[in-house]
């Protein structure tokens, strides 16, 4: 509207196209805050999304220090287990040598004693 068609108005359309402004102007302060709160809320979820972000690359690396110490403790066990195995083994062997001195003894005893009766 121009100034002459405002000037042509009655008061009355004037204080209602007022209110109708005014009006307009309350929706928009009212959809200016929601959108600044969305703003807000979108915002947030990128700064938490930097943060976890860093918490998963820490939470790796935390995993992969506890996988490398389960795997050395696994390793430190096969190889006491193997160190056990081995001196058992040479155990048994000492043994077996040790009853087969004492069966060839025997064995070689027999044989004189039979060589002897004749």
């Amino acid at each position: 509207m121009t100034d002459k068609e405002f000037k042509r108005l009655k008061r009355s359309d004037l204080i209602y196209i007022i209110y109708e402004y005014q009006k307009k102007q309350e929706e928009l302060m009212k959809e200016n805050e929601e959108l600044r709160e969305k703003l807000k809320e979108k915002e947030m979820r990128i700064s938490n999304a930097g943060s976890l972000a860093e918490v998963a690359a820490k939470l790796n690396g935390l995993f992969e220090a506890a996988q490398q110490t389960a795997d050395d403790y696994l390793s430190q066990l096969e190889n006491t287990a193997s160190a056990e195995a081995e001196k058992k083994a040479e155990a048994i062997i000492r043994e077996a040598e040790k009853k087969a001195r004492e069966i060839i003894s025997g064995a070689e005893k027999g044989s004189l004693s039979d060589i002897n009766d004749d």
